[in-house]
């Protein structure tokens, strides 16, 4: 093994002073000029110039960008057109929730626009409604069945807010009613003695959804109850727009249907009196696009909204320490505490949008946090995976099981976990 190591340094050191020797002869053979007679083909090459070192200066943030930008032209462009697009949506709905939206007026300023506002005096959304569109000049009619519910919209002390009196379970008197509604329309009104006469116009018709269903299993709900759902939710509306639907297709006015979009669209359990209603009112309007081709009917399913504090909760949360301990207080005012929805705002802006404008003609608007969403959702899921999301896989048979006959039902904790 000793020889070997010499032999193999001996050849290494060899080879190494034969590669020094002929780089120094080669070095020396084109630093001497050849002779003249020597032929230009057997003349060495000249040497290569030798350029300096240039030491380039850091590049800055903008010129890396530029760099980067050049090496990816797709994933820039993609970028740059999913900005622009996002950009320029909230940017135009920006502009249009400041663009100012108010009704035609006569030329001596008067108001001229009247709508029909066929939903309860007591239900805070037509409370919320009818004042934001008598402050966007309109003449606000609330059809009425009562004294009680004539006072209420008394004691709001809006000129323009005004009680219809249409009892709808009297056909002569709900026809009394459109009668002499349709009369004050045609009549030529003044402003003020000396101005021009002008007319009024019936610009709309807006049904509002009932403030609240009843929850709870369906074999807890009884025939009885079922008959005041059908009546109150269905009847109702329907006899109140079938006495007036002569006076719409006089006037062609806009037909305005505002359901309830969340829970029609996912079917959760214990909500059954709501989803029949929603579905039953989907099929109407449906029917009716086909028959009254003449009205423009728009459907709008309303997701959540931010109604604001009710005062009655209020006062039930100021409880005394001396009663209830600080975890409990705190306990009890989590339970209180609802999901935040949309501003009522966006509901104003797209009624008076379907009614002046024309948006959604013939169509349906979604608004409201969540509407769109869950619609997309109730009807591309499949329902095993929606109950699985809402975490209720086998509610109905774990409660059905549990319960007492006589004790009713109620599955909305769960859901009101998820929204």
């Amino acid at each position: 093994m000793a020889f070997q190591d010499v032999l193999n340094s001996g050849s290494e050191s060899f080879e190494e002073f034969v590669n020094t020797t002929a780089a120094l002869l080669r070095d020396g053979y084109r630093s001497i000029a050849p002779p003249e007679w020597v032929p230009d083909s057997m003349k060495p090459p000249p040497p290569s110039p030798r350029f300096p070192t240039i030491i380039s200066r850091p590049q800055g943030y903008l010129a890396l960008c530029r760099n980067w930008v050049s090496e990816h032209r797709a994933v820039s462009a993609a970028v740059v057109a999913f900005v622009g697009t996002g950009g320029f949506i909230v940017w135009r709905r920006r502009r249009a929730d400041r663009a100012k939206r108010r009704a035609r007026r006569a030329k001596n300023g008067a108001r001229t626009e009247v709508v029909i506002l066929a939903g309860s005096p007591h239900a805070p959304l037509t409370k919320s409604m009818s004042l934001d569109l008598e402050r966007r000049g309109f003449i606000v009619y609330i059809p009425v069945s009562s004294l009680a519910e004539e006072q209420v919209i008394q004691a709001v002390s809006r000129a323009d807010i005004r009680a219809l009196n249409a009892d709808i379970t009297s056909p002569a008197s709900a026809e009394e009613a459109v009668d002499k509604l349709h009369k004050f329309l045609k009549t030529p009104h003044h402003a003020t003695s000396s101005n021009q006469a002008h007319r009024l116009n019936l610009a709309a018709f807006i049904l509002l959804p009932s403030p609240s269903y009843p929850r709870g299993a369906i074999t807890n709900i009884s025939s009885m109850d079922w008959s005041d759902i059908i009546n109150t939710n269905l009847i109702a509306p329907f006899a109140m727009l079938q006495a007036f639907l002569p006076l719409l297709t006089d006037y062609r006015t806009n037909l305005l249907f505002l359901t309830p979009g969340v829970n029609s669209s996912l079917t959760p359990p214990s909500h059954a009196p709501e989803s029949v209603v929603a579905g039953a009112l989907e099929k109407y309007i449906s029917t009716l696009r086909k028959e009254m081709s003449c009205l423009n009917i728009v459907d709008m399913r309303l997701g959540h909204f931010d109604m604001g504090p009710n005062p009655d909760e209020k006062k039930q949360l100021v409880v005394s320490n001396s009663y209830m301990s600080r975890a409990e207080l705190t306990k009890s005012r989590l339970k209180e505490r609802i999901a935040k929805g949309s501003s009522l705002r966006a509901l104003h802006n797209d009624v008076f949008d379907a009614v002046v404008r024309g948006k959604g003609r013939n169509g349906t608007i979604f608004v409201g946090r969540g509407s769109r969403t869950y619609d997309l959702v109730g009807r591309l899921v499949p329902g095993n995976v929606v109950a699985w999301m809402m975490g209720m896989r086998q509610h109905g048979a774990a409660h059905l099981s549990a319960t007492k006959p006589g004790e009713a039902v109620d599955g909305s904790a769960e859901w009101e976990k998820v929204q």
